[in-house]
């Protein structure tokens, strides 16, 4: 019997140092497929100068509309300095028609453009903070993405990580949105995408996390469906802490988890049960 195909692929290269120096970490371990470079982050160059080392590790494009400065300057995506809004602000102004098609287009062309200047071969692209899947934002993007025959990542939970959810209503109606983003967004699209998406960040506890949680998570994904499981792998070291000087305990949550991802993901190979491939094979 032929194995599953699952992508593991890490988010944030590029977010810092610290956070380079984790993906890669789990990448030598053996769980990790592919990572997706923020382009525009202090930790770019040092990720573009560190996986050179790893040849096998397929690097797209995460597309950041919410952190750290635009590469095309101030915009109806930025403030008046050319730094990015909070992901409410962004979706409020695309929502209300404030920001334009061209405005995200030019943004993703010339964030694809950097990655290539820094010579780095893009398989695939997804978002910082699942922005993409915005239905205005995702049709903005669309006409890049097929005619350069890049892959997207769709969020999109398998039913029964949606059903499993009830019992935190919030979780839930988050769910059944990215699921419902996702058919919008896969039914005009003639590109390629993975099937079904899953993370510890569905899960209602901050860990620890071990080889059962991964199997747990991906039980609900049919055999025949390439899966990818999004991780987020960090060491939280001075050089994240400083990105976030007056949000830090906002954030604490999400990087508990994340310090707790590094760790399960650093010891024995966790998915010799499947094939791991990335997009370009899909």
């Amino acid at each position: 019997m032929s194995k599953s195909r699952l992508i593991v692929n890490a988010d944030d290269l590029g977010l810092s140092p610290s956070v380079n120096t984790a993906i890669l970490d789990v990448y030598r371990a053996g769980n990790l497929s592919s990572a997706t470079l923020m382009v525009n982050m202090p930790g770019t160059v040092d990720a573009v100068d560190r996986v050179k080392e790893y040849p096998g590790l397929a690097i797209g494009l995460h597309f950041c509309l919410t952190e750290g400065t635009a590469l095309g300057g101030a915009s109806m995506l930025t403030g008046p300095d050319g730094v990015f809004k909070d992901r409410p602000t962004l979706v409020k102004r695309t929502m209300n028609g404030q920001v334009t098609p061209a405005d995200i287009r030019r943004e993703l062309e010339l964030q694809l453009s950097r990655a290539r200047e820094l010579g780095v071969r893009i398989t695939h692209v997804d978002s910082h903070q699942h922005v993409h899947m915005v239905p205005r934002i995702f049709q903005a993007m669309r006409p890049v993405l097929e005619a350069e025959d890049l892959p997207v990542r769709l969020v999109d939970p398998p039913a029964g990580a949606v059903l499993a959810s009830w019992k935190r209503p919030k979780k839930a109606l988050k769910q059944w949105l990215n699921g419902t983003f996702a058919a919008r967004n896969r039914s005009s699209f003639s590109g390629r995408t993975n099937d079904a998406l899953v993370s510890i960040h569905d899960l209602d506890f901050s860990g620890p996390y071990d080889a059962a949680t991964y199997r747990d998570l991906l039980k609900p994904v049919r055999a025949d469906q390439v899966v990818e499981l999004m991780v987020h792998p960090y060491i939280v070291g001075n050089d994240v802490v400083a990105l976030y000087p007056g949000t830090l305990e906002a954030k604490r949550p999400f990087l508990r988890r994340c310090v707790e991802e590094h760790a399960a993901l650093t010891g024995a190979p966790l998915f010799e049960d499947h094939e791991l491939i990335d997009y370009s094979r899909l």
